[in-house]
């Protein structure tokens, strides 16, 4: 049976020659000597001066400056200033280039951003074009401001808040308050197209020609007499729900 003997005594280290203690240390500059004694620890392995720049908490350019000065003194040899100076350069490009192309992205985004606000105010302007003549008179501050709450708030597309406008203007109830009435029950009811407004519509005609039925749960868009304006009853509610809200 063989027995496995080890030798404890033997230990890893790094030898420094004597020469360059007697000749080239004192006159060297600190962080020159870092880089010399980080390059003498990994002789042999592959040199990423990346790796060594963060291990010696230093900047690549001092790196650089360091195999330069070892190079020129003749402790390393010739054209190792110019290998970590091409790693440099590489190094630079790449990341400038991930730079640029991070640059164009954003200016893409930034482009992309100002299209969809321009398309934006282009519609927006094309829905007050249509109510100043739909409405009665030029559209007051109210009414601007009601028409960009569907716009911005309730996300009606300008189609859709045309169609309202011309639908309030036909009823003659064009009141703010009454239309921004309109515009939240259509929101709550799911209509986002033209086509569901008009279905919604002639359902709701249709329903106000046939007779009443007695209900358990009446739908208060739906089942109203021919007399009644259904919208103002939910306009009047909401005025009331917000007053006892504020109190």
């Amino acid at each position: 049976m063989g027995t496995n003997i080890e030798d404890k005594l033997a230990v890893k280290a790094t030898c420094i020659s004597n020469e360059f203690l007697d000749k080239f240390m004192a006159e060297a500059n600190g962080d020159y000597v870092k880089v010399y004694l980080y390059m003498l620890r990994h002789c042999g392995e592959k040199f990423n001066i990346k790796e060594a720049a963060d291990a010696l908490m230093l900047t690549d350019n001092d790196i650089e400056r360091a195999v330069r000065y070892w190079e020129k003194m003749g402790v390393f040899s010739d054209g190792a200033g110019q290998c970590v100076e091409s790693e440099i350069r590489t190094e630079a490009a790449f990341a400038r280039s991930e730079e640029l192309l991070s640059e164009r992205a954003s200016e893409d985004v930034s482009e992309e951003a100002q299209t969809e606000r321009v398309q934006s105010e282009e519609e927006f302007a094309g829905v007050l074009f249509v109510a100043k003549h739909v409405l009665p008179g030029l559209p007051s501050q109210k009414q601007v401001e009601t028409l960009e709450y569907m716009y911005r708030q309730l996300g009606m597309n300008a189609e859709l808040i045309e169609f309202l406008l011309e639908y309030c203007a036909g009823l003659e109830k064009t009141s703010s308050r009454y239309m921004e009435t309109v515009a939240i029950n259509w929101h709550e009811q799911g209509i986002r197209t033209v086509k569901q407004a008009q279905q919604l519509i002639r359902e709701f005609e249709r329903r106000k020609s046939q007779p009443r039925k007695s209900v358990t749960k009446p739908n208060r868009f739906m089942n109203l007499e021919k007399s009644e304006v259904d919208y103002d009853s939910i306009a009047q509610k909401k005025v009331l729900e917000r007053m006892n809200g504020i109190k």
